[in-house]
């Protein structure tokens, strides 16, 4: 009788057991120099990740009938390793997180539907060029001409050159205190924040809240300037500039972050 149930569940349409990949697009490429900017629209019924790579992307259904793509429009293929990458939902009645930067693979958008039944969501995601130089760095790579840009041994913590001026690895964990403020809810206090930041320049900070759920926003390192480091992030449905201010190699004293978008919001954190 169990076998034959769990035959039953596999048949049955809209039931869904780690179906992988089920839909895969290659980009409507209209044209348009200056930075870059794709448009994605998808179709989920429950929990499903989005991949982008270059000119091509594809959606894997992990929960819930199969997730499909419908509309893929860039005015340029992504490249490799976009400088200023940025994620920004458009729209959806669910939650949609930049889960993985481009950079050493693809980039991957996570799209949870809260309710039964398809739904669309809408995203952006914008870029600068390739990490490799920056936009403003006359063919230099890692270094704008700017303070906190580049350089040999900013403030003398390890940075300068790199990414944004960034060229080492960071992991900090603190208990802290601060908030969460937004126009969509009440405000939630926030703890425990984890920082990780790599070599490379992608940042991940988490804090705890006091509502049982975790912030967690990915990015990456735009510049590094006197014991600061700005990084653009995302997450959450939220998106904007954050501010990292740092104390010797591994220590985050404050952050700080008051985002774009539909909602007004302000992060507030201090060690």
């Amino acid at each position: 009788m169990r076998r034959l149930t769990t035959l039953l569940l596999l048949w049955l349409p809209g039931v869904v057991c780690g179906q992988g990949i089920t839909d895969s697009r290659t980009a409507d490429i209209r044209g348009g120099g200056g930075d870059g900017k794709c448009t994605i629209e998808v179709e989920v019924d429950d929990v499903a990740e989005v991949e982008i790579m270059g000119s091509r992307a594809q959606i894997r259904t992990l929960a819930g009938g199969p997730a499909r793509i419908v509309r893929f429009v860039c005015n340029q293929a992504m490249p490799g390793s976009p400088y200023d990458f940025r994620f920004e939902g458009i729209d959806g009645r669910g939650r949609q997180t930049l889960i993985r930067q481009p950079g050493r693979g693809a980039a991957v958008v996570r799209i949870e539907d809260p309710k039964g039944g398809r739904e669309g969501y809408t995203f952006d995601i914008f870029w600068r060029g390739s990490t490799g130089v920056r936009p403003d760095s006359g063919g230099r790579p890692g270094y704008g001409g700017r303070p906190g840009y580049g350089g040999p041994g900013v403030d003398g913590l390890g940075v300068g050159g790199g990414v944004g001026g960034w060229n080492r690895e960071l992991s900090f964990r603190g208990r802290g205190q601060g908030e969460y403020r937004s126009n969509r809810g009440p405000t939630d206090s926030l703890h425990d924040c984890r920082v990780s930041i790599r070599r490379r320049g992608e940042v991940e900070v988490r804090f705890e809240t006091d509502r049982a759920y975790a912030l967690t926003l990915n990015g990456r390192v735009l510049r590094v300037d006197q014991g600061r480091i700005y990084a653009e992030m995302n997450g959450n449905g939220i998106s904007g500039e954050m501010t990292i201010e740092f104390d010797g190699r591994d220590r985050v004293t404050g952050i700080h972050m008051a985002g774009r978008g539909r909602d007004r919001f302000e992060i507030r954190w201090r060690e």
